[in-house]
């Protein structure tokens, strides 16, 4: 996909934002919107505070809405900034962190979300570091293969394109399509098996290479909803603490939409460590629990149960087309609701999905091309009359004419089935130019589009009498013929004349045939696909694929921002969470020398509200215990540059795999 076509929809966007927040202005006679209480304090816990108020909060173009208490919502406006913020949840997390009925709930699940903060900061160092080891190790080896055989980049030939056409044939319409879409679908799939080849660790997001540039808005609502998730953890957590929220509110800074919770730095600084860790890692412990419900909602089928009530339904035996491209030629034809039963021979049974997949795109490996788990294709018995009457030109290749050297473009090349194994070699090479030994020019709609054809195996090459066993030949992948055998759901009207013998086996679903010509990956990119069909025409054909997409992303970035956030680096939950750790531990240790009781010691810094003592020196802590003040600006300091080359790294591994695959 061209920058342009991803520029022209993000600065549209963009635009229209602007201008709706201008005519609302205007419509509510405010030429400036407050900005919103709690324009950003110097000591924020939360980093999406810390960076929202240094886009907006301390700017000198805002209005801040504490002047006089007044308004307790606002919005600032920048070039692709949006930020608005209400002070009108802060009473709806106040009585929701202090219902009596769920104070001991609260102490527990608080409690064991500074458990799991402890566990994750631990499990994302090492993360971190493992991560590290094998991008060095990637790199050495791929410097050290570069070294033995030097850095060659081959040079890609330009292909002269048989120009496309369409053609209708009996009772199925078959079409013919040759050339080329581009969309992110192949770039993703592709990038995943890179990543997985060369065992990396954190796959950064990459619009259009590490996923689809389609799943961008699930991608979007999945990071807004691991947000406010995130958030709410630290006000329900803040609220039970006493300490008080200025605001809360929600953000779009480009393209990374999320949210955000502003509160007091004095009231956490007068806070014991304990406490404060309850603040800190409630954000991260909601995001690990909206982990587990999201993986239960998904593994246990309730999900699929749910969209089974309503009217969808679980296909094991073909694929739905959600939704075709319309600069395709197999728009209008492969209709949206169509059920795509076989891909050539094979029937997309079992696990559809990954056999669309694997017949349409290309193996990682090469090797695999031939690979002996591929199904044998039968061939077509071809009536005799049919032979030696056409020129055999459109069985000459070049890479120049990878579709033949026939004008024709209703002729396509077949050769003899043969079942000897060295038989099947049928070409000859002279150069770059590839014949095909007893090669025939036939008919390829008449042959191929028929649904139920006359047909012969490599165990079987007996046809009736007047017929020989003849297959397609095709040397190049762009000139590939595939044969796409689709049926017509119950509820769908057939925009073709039926016979009585059609309206016979309407109950059966008619099965049609659709014949292209070009790059399979073309039909993958092309046509959307989804394994859950729908019994009633009213019912949206997308809508469980985007729920399972934005279920499956919300896992993700679950799961990452429970562990990433919780790391020591700066501007990460971690670097304060680390902070009370040592706080909390010193003021241990300081109780247990002048106790010589661990369980007193645990008790007196683990209290509810922590002891008097504890509560007012928590500030000062790691400032008095010198080697803790050492130990965590070395650990934030040697994290942040660990994380950031990480990161840097693992974004320069995949677009040096990208370009060189």
């Amino acid at each position: 996909m061209g920058l342009a076509q991803l520029l022209v929809p993000f600065l549209t966007t963009w635009f229209c934002i602007h201008v709706f927040l201008f005519l609302l202005q205007r419509f509510l006679n405010r030429p400036n919107l407050p900005v919103g209480p709690g324009s950003g304090p110097d000591y924020e816990l939360l980093p999406t505070v810390n960076a929202t108020g240094s886009a907006g909060g301390h700017s000198s173009s805002g209005v801040s809405a504490k002047q006089g208490g007044s308004s307790n919502t606002g919005l600032l406006v920048k070039p692709f900034y949006v930020r608005f913020s209400t002070t009108g949840l802060n009473s709806v997390f106040f009585r929701l962190g202090n219902l009596p009925q769920l104070a001991r709930f609260w102490r527990v699940w608080y409690g064991l979300g500074v458990c799991f903060g402890m566990l994750a900061m631990v499990i994302g160092w090492v993360l971190l570091l493992f991560a590290a080891i094998k991008l060095l190790s990637w790199a050495g080896s791929s410097l050290w293969t570069l070294t033995l055989s030097g850095s060659t980049i081959p040079n890609q030939q330009q292909f002269q394109q048989h120009p496309g056409s369409r053609q209708e044939h009996g009772a199925g319409a078959s079409r013919f399509r040759k050339r080329d879409l581009d969309d992110g679908m192949v770039l993703a799939a592709r990038a995943a098996q890179e990543s997985d080849d060369s065992g990396m660790v954190l796959i950064p997001i990459i619009p259009g290479i590490t996923f689809p540039i389609s799943h961008l808005p699930y991608y979007l609502i999945a990071l807004l909803v691991s947000g406010v998730i995130h958030e709410a953890g630290h006000a329900i957590a803040a609220a039970r603490e006493r300490t008080h929220v200025s605001s809360t509110g929600i953000f779009l800074y480009i393209l990374y939409p999320g949210a955000f919770v502003d509160i007091s730095p004095r009231a956490l600084a007068i806070m014991s460590p304990f406490q404060q860790l309850k603040v800190i890692c409630a954000g991260v412990w909601h995001n690990i629990v909206l982990f587990v419900l999201a993986w239960a909602l998904l593994s246990s089928g309730a999900l699929m149960l749910c969209l089974r009530v309503i009217g969808w339904t679980q296909m094991d035996n073909g694929l739905s087309v959600v939704d075709v491209d319309k600069l395709s030629d197999l728009s209008g034809h492969l209709r949206p609701g169509s059920i795509i039963t076989k891909v050539d021979d094979l029937s997309l049974k079992g696990d559809p999905l990954d056999l669309w997949k694997a017949s349409l795109l290309p193996p990682s490996d090469p090797a695999q091309e031939n690979s002996s788990n591929k199904q044998p294709e039968a061939g077509f018995c071809i009536p005799d009359t049919l032979l030696f009457v056409k020129p055999s030109d459109c069985c000459l290749f070049t890479p120049e004419t990878q579709f033949g050297h026939s004008r024709d473009i209703t002729l396509s090349c077949f050769t003899p089935f043969e079942s000897s194994p060295s038989a099947t070699a049928h070409q000859e090479e002279n150069g770059d130019r590839i014949l095909a030994r007893n090669g025939q020019c036939l008919p390829s709609l008449d042959i191929l589009a028929n649904s139920a054809p006359a047909r012969c195996t490599q165990t079987d090459l007996k046809c009736a009498t007047g017929s020989t066993c003849y297959r397609p030949f095709t040397p190049y992948r762009i000139g590939s013929i595939v044969r796409l055998y689709y049926a017509l759901p119950s509820w769908m009207p057939s925009t073709e004349p039926q016979t009585d013998q059609d309206r016979h086996l309407t109950a059966t679903m008619r099965e049609h045939v659709v014949v292209y010509q070009g790059d399979p990956t073309d039909i993958f990119e092309a046509v959307q696909v989804t394994s859950i069909g729908t019994r009633w025409s009213f019912l949206p054909l997308g809508f469980p694929t985007a729920v399972l997409l934005t279920v499956q992303y919300t896992m993700s970035f679950s799961l990452a921002l429970s562990v990433l956030n919780i790391v020591p680096a700066r501007h990460l939950d971690g670097h304060h969470a680390l902070t009370a750790f040592v706080a909390l531990f010193s003021s241990i240790r300081r109780s247990y020398r002048s106790t010589r009781s661990v369980r007193s010691s645990l008790a007196e810094c683990l209290l509810e509200g922590g002891s008097a003592l504890t509560a007012a020196s928590s500030s000062l802590t790691t400032a008095t215990f010198s080697r803790g003040t050492r130990f965590v600006k070395g650990m934030v300091a040697s994290t942040t540059v660990l994380l950031g080359g990480v990161m840097i790294g693992s974004f320069l591994q995949m677009v040096v795999l990208f370009f060189r695959r």
